[in-house]
């Protein structure tokens, strides 16, 4: 567990994290397929090599439940992805923390405040982005 700590922590301070072949199961190359068969340009090259802090981006969700154990989806308005269901989320601001961005995202999409409490995941695609899904 203290490798995964470390690691955590290097890559919130902006160290390029070791990324082997089975780290990553959702390649960038294999993300801009999807893209391309959705009609829609992808961002990145695939032969795209990222820069930690330079050229990552940061994004935070939010999975946020009531005592009854309901989970707070929202339908998305963006044109790539209008009337899907998702959590909320969004990107994190040059200079903002992972709480500081989660509470922010949350206030602006649903208009809820609330206090994340647990880091429930951490998700990448070829070290191009990292998501950091919060309770």
């Amino acid at each position: 567990m203290s490798s995964v700590i470390n690691q955590l922590e290097d890559l919130l301070e902006g160290l390029d994290p070791v990324v082997t072949e089975d780290y990553v199961d959702f390649t960038l190359k294999q993300q801009n397929e999807v893209q391309i068969a959705k009609g829609i340009t992808p961002s990145a090259p695939a032969n795209y090599v990222p820069v930690t802090k330079k050229t990552v981006t940061y994004i935070v969700m939010a999975a946020i439940t009531n005592d009854a154990g309901d989970v707070l989806f929202m339908q998305e308005a963006k044109s790539s992805c209008a009337g899907q269901w998702y959590l909320p989320a969004g990107k994190v601001e040059p200079g903002e923390d992972l709480e500081t961005a989660c509470k922010r995202e949350v206030k602006e999409e649903t208009g809820l405040e609330i206090m994340p409490t647990t880091l429930l995941a951490i998700e990448t695609a070829s070290g191009s982005w990292f998501r950091f899904v919060m309770t």
